[in-house]
């Protein structure tokens, strides 16, 4: 396993954990307005994403290996 593609993979993941964050932020503190319930499923929909492609980079850096 290459040390860049383990860094990407782990920044990927890091970037699932802050939208997951962000998503939880905006339900205890609706700061948005109407928009909130917007925003909240997009944090969401982009940490399952971030998620995903995370996962997939480090398995895949790890056949390569």
């Amino acid at each position: 396993m290459s040390n860049r593609a383990l860094m990407n993979g782990l920044v990927v993941l890091g970037t699932g954990f802050l939208c997951s964050s962000l998503s939880s932020f905006l339900e205890r503190f609706a700061i948005f307005g109407a928009s909130t319930d917007f925003a909240r499923g997009l944090f969401d929909g982009l940490s399952v994403v971030a998620f995903a492609v995370g996962i997939c980079v480090l398995v895949r850096s790890r056949g390569t290996a």
